[in-house]
């Protein structure tokens, strides 16, 4: 009896270790919304700086300077958007850039002067009965650090139904 009683322990050792190894189990659940579709109608237009000027100020909800987009998704569907706040434009042929902090508004109708700040803050929106929601996009170019010539940069929005 006291040979068996070690080789029960190692027998018993050997199970746990082979079924720890063995065992898994792996959930895996997707829901698939219907896309959202970003139209860009108009660009943001930066009118030539007069010399000295240092700031230039486009109001989303008033300018008619502001870039213009239409966002199409799911009919009454909630969404959120979200955005950088403030970007960085470099200039192509050298040193030199440009900062632009970003204003947004939206509206459920395409009628600017009544759309509404979009905070950066991550608001909850809502496409309208057609699915459709209007944003606008101006802001605050910083020209301090110009210099003559191009400058290049990408703003980045993302939307996502909630």
């Amino acid at each position: 009896m006291k040979n068996l009683f070690p080789l029960l322990i190692f027998l018993c050792s050997i199970s746990v270790s082979a079924q720890t190894k063995v065992t898994a189990t792996v959930n895996i659940t997707a829901e698939v919304s219907q896309s959202i579709e970003l139209i860009t109608v108009n660009s943001i237009t930066l009118d030539n700086a007069q010399p000295g000027q240092t700031i230039i100020n486009i109001n989303p909800i008033n300018d008619l300077n502001s870039g213009h987009m239409i966002a199409q998704g799911s009919p009454g569907g909630e969404f959120r958007l979200d955005y950088d706040l403030e970007k960085r434009l470099d200039r192509v042929e050298g040193p030199g850039y440009l900062t632009f902090t970003y204003a947004l508004s939206g509206n459920t109708v395409e009628n600017q002067s009544t759309s509404q700040t979009i905070q950066y803050e991550n608001r909850n929106l809502q496409f309208n009965e057609d699915g459709t929601f209007y944003i606008w996009l101006g802001g605050i170019l910083n020209l301090e650090n110009a210099q003559p010539g191009s400058y290049e940069g990408d703003f980045t929005i993302e939307i996502e139904y909630i």
